[in-house]
């Protein structure tokens, strides 16, 4: 025995200690009993329960835990159980607390709770023991709780029962068939590897297929679906859980009662070659406005499920019709490929890998920003219109088109855009290998007639406007050549003038650093109106330069030329434009076009400058009137003598002397419309001091605009060219009294 001692010491221990687990597991120590003590049921123990019955007014079943698993066990029939539903039971038995106790309850007392017949009565079992014991019965009045008949509160051994009064919550949670317990879930469907659904939907069918990833309508056969509306339609379907399950088992008796035969809606869902999903719905959920019944074929189960998710698969065929060009979104494509329509049968393949992007042939340069762009475009170009029947021969759509080829990363197959021909009323696309062609509107053809040129680099020139010498501009009637000086920025033509410096050194700016909007064409084509310019610009640069960055050379001639036909307008903004000597077409952008097609003559010669003034007299046409001012000293004087408002006139010649004009229309005389034959007011101003007496005298004409365009023209002598006021400088000149 001496021998075997150790080991029967160590076999005692084991053995002891699993004793004491295997009675823990099902007695609440004095300590749990010490915390539970405000607890209805202070043995309980929610994670030891493994079955909990319930006899409803509907019937008795039970709940029943295997492993991790619950089910619903109603007569022979077992079911998978809403493990949340459960829980949330067993959390309300675990956290009850009474509001009030009302300790043993006699035959009287039952009757008057509701407490002899009652509507739910609830066994909860750990094991061999019972730990929770309940009857549910009538609702307390004026208060939000019910009578509760507890037993087995201190476990299995406590055959006392006491009434208590708990919260309303705790009874609805009992107080429920067998149905409320179930597993919610329906189905648990990959959209993404659905291949067919068909949706009919009372009278109306509608069925889709997917080849290539792309979903297409047909039935009724109108090609590609709106991917949008696709994915709005079958997103819910993964993990697909009703909102409530309210019928097992049942029949066509039970379906017709819930609208389900015939159904108001009939979903079929198919995967290859396995079983299809079938889902019915019908009429509003008895109860729950806001859902519909539904059932999937072969079960048995009569669910509820959201109006949402009903009406997203009864949306109408117009709502599924896909009149975009492209299906894939920008961040999807990996490689586009341009073939067909170009000489030689030259072929561009774009590759994206991460976020670079290369171009086949090599050597093409690529702005990643430009080729984004594009695609977005070309995602969000729409049609105008369906044609009807095959019209791809008569709109030149068949072999040898130009077409793209656009495919997505991770998606099996690719789509195809087969590009027509164009005429007045439209530009013309055909789809993939669809029947339907679509007519776009003819600015489409800037975005889908497309070359390597397309995604050049945006940067064009790399210059610094501090070499900027000379701009010659024609625009239109409208010929200036601005010289630069020691002086700064002067004009030449039409007349001897200074230039706007700030103007001047903006346009100098954005013509040495020249960034397009975007490319277009490797060709000039009629519609770019570069053949009969808007305006043509030459910038002559002198000096160093800046290093190159694989734009025009800037950096070897110590004189370089610039020369700029700037088009028509583009859509979308700016206007079409090519440089002299360089690769194609492009799009200036809108701040540039609107630079080069203005006046640049110097703004401030509509001020009226209030240093060395010594008169200035105001004379207005209607109402006619005149107002002079001769200065006296440190003061002014009207023409009478009398003393002016010093706080008036400084007002006025602050106005007079800080505003300058808000554009310059027009060198050469002035159009009658300008209202200069009788002007609104005219303004003299007399100048002494070192440089000797002077004269300005500016002439007000009509009023141009409304809003914030408002404005009045004005010319000033001894300058050939019309400016203009803004409304704020003759709203003060005629508000002004000395």
């Amino acid at each position: 025995m001496k021998r075997y001692r150790g080991q029967l010491v160590l076999a005692i221990i084991v053995a002891a200690f699993g004793g004491y687990t295997l009675w823990d597991k099902f007695h609440a120590t004095s300590a749990d009993l010490e915390a539970r003590r405000r607890n209805v049921w202070r043995a309980f123990h929610r994670e030891r329960v493994d079955r909990i019955e319930v006899t409803h007014t509907s019937g008795r079943y039970e709940l029943v835990r295997r492993a991790q698993s619950w089910s619903v066990r109603s007569g022979s029939v077992t079911r998978p159980a809403d493990a949340v539903e459960v829980e949330r039971a067993l959390s309300e038995i675990e956290g009850a607390e009474a509001s009030r106790t009302l300790g043993p309850l006699d035959a009287d007392s039952k009757r008057r709770f509701g407490l002899d017949a009652p509507h739910t009565t609830v066994v909860v079992h750990e094991g061999p023991e019972v730990t929770a014991r309940f009857s549910l019965g009538g609702a307390v009045e004026r208060e939000d709780k019910v009578y509760v008949e507890a037993g087995a509160q201190e476990g299995g051994r406590d055959a006392a029962r006491t009434g208590v009064v708990l919260g309303r919550s705790f009874a609805e949670l009992f107080d429920r068939m067998s149905t409320a317990y179930r597993d919610r879930a329906v189905a648990d469907i990959d959209p993404s590897r659905l291949d067919q659904v068909t949706v009919t939907h009372e009278a109306r069918r509608i069925s889709m297929a997917r080849t290539g990833g792309v979903w297409r309508l047909t039935e009724p056969a109108w090609g590609r679906a709106s991917r949008g509306a696709v994915e709005a339609m079958t997103s819910q379907l993964r993990e697909l859980r009703a909102e409530r399950v309210i019928a097992d088992e049942a029949d066509a008796a039970t379906l017709r009662r819930y609208g389900l035969e015939p159904p108001t809606t009939r979903v079929e869902m198919r995967r290859g070659a396995i079983e299809p999903v079938v889902l019915r719905l019908g009429e509003p959920c008895p109860g729950h406005d806001a859902e519909v019944t539904a059932t999937r074929e072969g079960t048995g189960t009569v669910v509820c499920f959201s109006r949402s998710f009903a009406d997203a698969l009864r949306v109408p065929p117009e709502g599924l019709r896909d009149d975009r060009v492209m299906s894939a979104r920008t961040d999807e494509v990996s490689r586009v490929r341009v073939s067909g329509g170009a000489p030689g049968g030259a072929e561009l393949v774009l590759s994206r890998t991460g976020s670079t992007w290369t171009a086949t042939p090599a050597g093409i340069a690529l702005d990643p920003e430009a080729l984004e762009s594009w695609l977005t475009g070309l995602h969000d170009i729409a049609a105008a219109q369906r044609l009807d029947g095959d019209a791809r021969a008569a709109h030149g759509i068949g072999p040898g088109s130009r077409t793209l080829t656009i495919e997505r990363e991770g998606v099996e197959g690719s789509e195809r855009i087969v590009i027509g021909t164009a005429d007045a009323t439209g530009f013309y696309v055909s789809r993939d290998d669809e029947p339907v062609v679509l007519r776009f509107a003819p600015s489409a053809a800037e975005t889908l007639v497309v070359d390597s040129l397309r995604f050049r680099p945006r940067a064009l020139l790399h210059d610094t406007s501090d070499d900027l010498r000379a701009v010659l501009l024609d625009v239109g009637s409208m010929h200036e050549e601005i010289i630069r000086t020691e002086d700064g920025f002067r004009l030449s033509r039409p007349l001897a003038y200074r230039a706007d410096p700030a103007l001047v050194t903006d346009l100098g700016r954005q013509l040495a650093t020249l960034e397009v909007e975007r490319w277009v064409s490797v060709t000039p084509l009629p519609e770019h109106g570069l053949v009969a310019p808007r305006a043509r610009v030459i910038a002559r640069f002198e000096g160093r330069g800046l290093p190159s960055d694989g734009g025009v050379d800037a950096s070897v001639a110590p004189v370089r030329t610039y020369a700029l036909t700037v088009g028509a307008s583009a859509p979308g903004g700016g206007a079409y434009a090519a440089l002299d000597g360089g690769p194609g077409v492009f799009v200036l952008p809108r701040s540039l076009v609107e630079l080069i097609t203005q006046s640049h003559l110097d703004r401030s010669a509509a001020l009226v400058p209030r240093e060395e003034l010594t008169r200035l007299a105001l004379r207005f046409g209607s109402p006619a009137r005149a107002v002079t001012l001769v200065r006296d000293g440190e003061r002014w004087r009207t023409d009478s003598g009398a003393p002016a408002d010093d706080a008036r006139v400084d007002a006025l010649l602050g106005t007079l002397s800080a505003m300058g004009a808000l554009r310059a229309f027009a060198y050469g005389p002035p159009g009658p419309e300008m209202g200069f034959a009788a002007p609104t007011v005219v303004v003299e101003a007399s100048y002494g001091g070192d440089a000797g007496a002077r004269s300005v005298r500016v002439t007000v004409g009509a009023r141009y605009g409304s809003g914030e365009e408002a404005g009045y023209y004005l010319r000033r002598d001894g300058l050939d060219a019309t400016l203009s006021w803004p409304e704020s400088v003759i709203d003060a000149l005629r508000g002004f009294s000395p």
